[in-house]
């Protein structure tokens, strides 16, 4: 239970803030369908940054790469690419 409120902390931030962090959360647990955020990491997509949402099966998935490793923007609204 621990390690999902840090999940969904480290969610929380990065959305709050806007931008990509070095982080991938794909496949990890969630507990917010519907939410998107931005993420970046030398795993995923060549290193540029990322799109990706919390599923209805709660666990994060990739929805979209971006271009460069800080194009992302995370906004209440949902997120994109820059």
């Amino acid at each position: 239970m621990k390690f999902i409120s840090l999940t969904s902390m480290i969610v929380s931030v990065a959305v709050m803030t806007g931008v990509a962090t070095a982080y991938n959360p794909i496949g990890q647990p969630c507990d917010s369908p519907g939410n998107f955020g931005c993420s970046q990491d030398s795993g995923v997509n060549g290193g540029n940054a990322f799109i990706y949402e919390c599923a209805s099966t709660d666990t994060f998935v990739y929805t979209a790469g971006c271009g460069c490793p800080t194009c992302c923007e995370a906004t209440s609204g949902g997120a994109f690419c820059t």
